[in-house]
């Protein structure tokens, strides 16, 4: 199932330009408010990234490029985690998801005020 993820969402997105398409989803916060919630711009930065385009994929949102690794590292522990639990214990530790939602929430602040 992850596995078909993996490969259908990208071949959508290499198609289907989202900045031009009715069909993707809105973000419901930013329908309702005007602000951008820290993942605005995913489906767009994904579209340029698959197209070679890393300037504007990053323009779209810094902050999902700045995840990538951490989010990698964490669907690996868990795949992972009946084999080796060490990864798994590593990355879901309390202080280091923590981190990471503050940081979230720092990024949710600063795309909004600047």
């Amino acid at each position: 199932m992850l596995l078909a993820a993996g490969v259908l969402l990208p071949a959508v997105y290499y198609f289907a330009d989202p900045s031009r398409m009715r069909w993707p989803l809105k973000c419901p916060f930013r329908l309702l408010t005007g602000w951008e919630c820290p993942s605005c711009g995913n489906q767009r930065a994904l579209h340029s990234f698959l197209h070679g385009q890393w300037a504007e994929a990053w323009s779209y949102n810094p902050f999902l490029w700045l995840s990538l690794p951490y989010i990698v590292l964490l669907l690996a522990g868990y795949v992972l985690r009946n084999r080796d639990q060490r990864l798994w214990d590593m990355v879901s530790r309390r202080w280091v998801v923590m981190t990471y939602v503050v940081l979230i929430m720092l990024w949710w602040i600063i795309r909004n005020v600047i």
